[in-house]
């Protein structure tokens, strides 16, 4: 008989196990789908009939980070006129972009369709003054 009360207590105690796993997988699915999402460090993108937005990132700078914070906030608004792009600067790719258009670390360039350089910014954006300059440059009124 002790066997019987063993095994209907082992039956107890797993339901508050299973509870809580339960809840911290819930917990996790839900933390990693409010993850933003990445930006397209694809830079060939430029010039190919598509206004883009290339920042120049260095993640050791802070405004770099700031701007690029920025950028997030309005892409959900911009992101079907404009292609926003990541350059960093600590890859091959996005330094060679920075060094063939002369850009140094934490620099926002503007581009039209056709691959010409409207603007470059260097300092630091909010999403407030992101949004005014994409709608001054672009024409968008967002």
């Amino acid at each position: 008989m002790p066997t019987t009360n063993n095994a209907a207590s082992n039956t107890k105690n797993i339901w508050p196990k299973l509870i809580t796993f339960s809840f911290i997988v819930l917990v996790i699915v839900i933390a990693v789908s409010l993850l933003p999402r990445g930006f397209s460090q694809d830079l060939s993108v430029v010039g190919q009939g598509t206004n883009a937005v290339v920042l120049v990132h260095d993640g050791n700078i802070l405004q770099s980070t700031d701007t690029m914070a920025a950028m997030n906030a309005v892409r959900d608004d911009f992101e079907q006129h404009v292609a926003f792009i990541v350059a960093d600067i600590n890859t091959p790719e996005g330094k060679r972009f920075a060094d063939n258009h002369g850009f140094g670390p934490a620099a926002l360039a503007f581009f039209a369709a056709n691959g010409e350089q409207l603007q470059i910014l260097y300092s630091e954006q909010t999403s407030e003054s992101l949004r005014r300059h994409l709608n001054t440059i672009f024409n968008y009124n967002y």
